[in-house]
């Protein structure tokens, strides 16, 4: 078995413990391409798109490419890319069956999208992942999350809720 299939069914085993999990790595370990792999089979999933990064940069070769590649990973998924989209999605999701979020990256987004996500992750039967490259950004939402899952090119480590909180506390205190 291959390091990416191992990944991949880490994510999903791990995934049927927790309701909101972080996950976090370093740039090109697969955060998004192994979650949306371990997904595969869900149905009602909600790809929450960022034109920035994690550090505030565009995405590279543009943010409307960015979201045609992460189509091409998963073809049943709903993408919410624009800030009017994700604003309304609290009124579109099915409130009787479980409807997966991938909310990729939280730096940059407008006062609006932060409550808006917030109301998200504390909504049954939501599940959600929350992509970043850095633990520091989920400052706001931390409240919110069950586990972190730090992908790595040889696997999964799981962290629980107190380790981000304690993350978020030391390198940006002033987002708690």
């Amino acid at each position: 078995m291959s390091n990416e299939e191992v990944i991949i069914r880490e994510i999903r085993e791990i995934s049927t413990r927790y309701k909101s999990m972080v996950v976090s790595g370093e740039e090109g370990v697969g955060k998004i391409t192994n979650t949306l792999s371990a997904l595969r089979n869900n149905d009602h999933v909600y790809y929450i798109g960022n034109p920035v990064d994690y550090i505030g940069k565009p995405r590279p070769k543009g943010y409307d490419k960015y979201i045609n590649y992460i189509t091409t990973l998963k073809h049943d998924m709903t993408i919410m890319a624009e800030e009017s989209e994700i604003l309304a999605l609290p009124s579109l999701l099915p409130s009787d069956r479980e409807a997966t979020l991938i909310i990729d990256e939280v730096f940059g987004r407008s006062e609006a999208q932060y409550d808006t996500l917030s109301e998200l992750l504390g909504r049954d039967p939501v599940k959600a992942f929350l992509i970043t490259g850095c633990l520091k950004n989920i400052g706001r939402l931390v409240h919110h999350i069950d586990a972190v899952l730090m992908l790595t090119q040889d696997g999964v480590l799981v962290f629980d809720k107190e380790f981000a909180r304690q993350v978020c506390a030391v390198l940006r205190p002033e987002a708690l």
